[in-house]
């Protein structure tokens, strides 16, 4: 086979086929499953699938062209009888050629929507014009399917990680896709125009729309061709900024600076010059100032710097608490920048709570990562090491949760943390949350195995619920 669906989704080959209006067969395959799709000049013709649920048997049933003592027939009749399903049921005056029709046309478009949750298996496209029968060719146009696909439980971590720091750009919209936008796409696509150089992620907090929301209409504009994305051009001011915000954050980092040292003020300076060097540096460091900065370590230190200078304005502006921090510079007792024997001290507590996690020692591997966080709150690894050990302890899960989310918050791409979280909500029986949270994980590393074997476990049961459902229960013997 060819790619890998981690890698590079099926939507994004649905893109290239309606952008180029081509013909072939697209290929899926995997652990247990394949599916055929067959398209014509960009508009997809068949499908055929191995997965039991999508077989034209099984659609028949669902969508009410036949009823259960007839479906459980099925096999018998195919036994008896040689020759394709949907015909033999014509032949048999069970069905009309009306009521296969449908039945075909729902179930190719099942199959295709279907690929749009895939998180395994691999793709190849066979270009060329594929050979199939007169009466098995639908012409289903794509924008439809995408439509469909994006309401599915669709992934959006793959795109996510690859296009926030992008910039987007309005394309001519195509003729043929103008009849699937709505008045609502076109106010969406004329607010995102406004928006120059600016990335998705930005975009996104101007906006103020959800996150799924904004992600959701962005991504199907994508699929749509009717958005592209390009690097954000070099800000030369923003360089210099970064420039500065560098230097600072290693003074600060070497300590020996006051609060008057950081402002480049003396210490009789008027509150208004105090005022006006804080607003300069908020606009020059402020951490959603950095924000299109491609170094993520940037905006850390964006973080660390302007805390500290918030926590210097908060100082000295007050004029009691001014009095107090100017007494403490005369005794030579002051603060005047991070303590770096306390950082140490929280990385020695954190590796005794390594050792301690690993002896299956919680509680006590707990109270160390407290006094770690309570000394270095920068570090994602501490919050996920302390959730991991309070998800053992049943009092605490509850807690767990949140500091799991603050490790996501400080590191979003963390593939361990959405794991672990996986695992949570699966001891508290949430399994659609648990699911999700596996899913996010392989989306940011294909080889996870614990996601992996989680997810392979979830496919198995509902395929036997969906088996079950469809002989549904047996009658008790009276």
């Amino acid at each position: 086979m060819g790619k890998r669906v981690v890698e590079s989704p099926v939507p994004v080959v649905f893109k290239q086929i309606l952008k180029k209006n081509i013909s072939g067969e697209l290929v899926i395959a995997g652990d247990g499953f394949k599916k055929s799709m067959f398209f014509i000049n960009g508009n997809l013709a068949f499908a055929k699938t191995s997965v039991i649920q999508e077989r034209i048997g099984e659609i028949l049933f669902k969508i009410g062209k036949i009823n259960q003592k007839q479906f459980l027939n099925i096999n018998d009749i195919l036994k008896d009888q040689k020759g394709k399903l949907g015909e033999i049921l014509i032949n048999m005056n069970v069905l009309s050629q009306r009521d296969l029709f449908f039945g075909l046309l729902y179930q190719v478009r099942s199959i295709a929507t279907s690929v749009f949750s895939l998180s395994s298996g691999e793709w190849d496209f066979i270009q060329g014009e594929p050979e199939l029968p007169e009466d098995s060719k639908f012409g289903i146009e794509l924008p439809g399917i995408i439509s469909e696909g994006m309401d599915t439980s669709f992934n959006l971590a793959y795109y996510k990680n690859r296009l926030s720091h992008l910039s987007p750009k309005i394309e001519i919209i195509q003729s043929s896709i103008k009849e699937h936008i709505t008045n609502d796409d076109i106010t969406f696509l004329n607010r995102l125009k406004k928006f120059s150089n600016k990335s998705n992620s930005k975009i996104n907090q101007e906006l103020r729309l959800s996150q799924t929301d904004f992600w959701k209409k962005l991504i199907y504009f994508y699929l749509l061709n009717i958005i592209s994305f390009s690097e954000i051009a070099i800000d030369k001011e923003l360089d210099k900024n970064i420039e500065e915000l560098i230097e600072l954050f290693k003074k600060l980092k070497k300590g020996g600076i006051t609060y008057y040292d950081l402002f480049n003020l003396k210490n009789d300076a008027e509150f208004s010059k105090i005022k006006h060097v804080y607003f300069e540096y908020a606009k020059k460091f402020h951490p959603d100032r950095v924000a299109e900065a491609p170094d993520p370590d940037i905006k850390d230190k964006a973080n660390y710097v302007f805390g500290t200078i918030n926590k210097a304005y908060e100082a000295l502006s007050n004029p009691d608490k001014r009095k107090e921090y100017d007494a403490k510079i005369s005794k030579g007792s002051v603060d005047d920048g991070p303590n770096e024997n306390l950082l140490e001290k929280a990385k020695i507590l954190y590796r005794k709570a390594i050792t301690l996690h690993k002896q299956a020692k919680y509680w006590e591997a707990t109270n160390f990562l407290e006094e770690s966080i309570r000394l270095d709150s920068s570090k994602a690894s501490y919050y996920l090491l302390l959730a991991t050990c309070q998800m053992n302890i049943t009092t605490l899960r509850r807690a767990a949760q949140k500091n799991f989310e603050k490790s996501l918050e400080l590191d979003p791409w963390n593939a361990e943390s959405m794991v672990r979280m996986g695992l949570l909500f699966e001891m508290e029986g949430l399994q659609q949350r648990a699911e999700g949270f596996f899913r996010k994980a392989l989306s940011i590393n294909p080889d996870n195995p614990i996601a992996r074997k989680k997810l392979d476990k979830y496919e198995n049961l509902t395929k036997k619920k969906s088996l079950f459902s469809f002989f549904g229960k047996k009658k008790k013997k009276k």
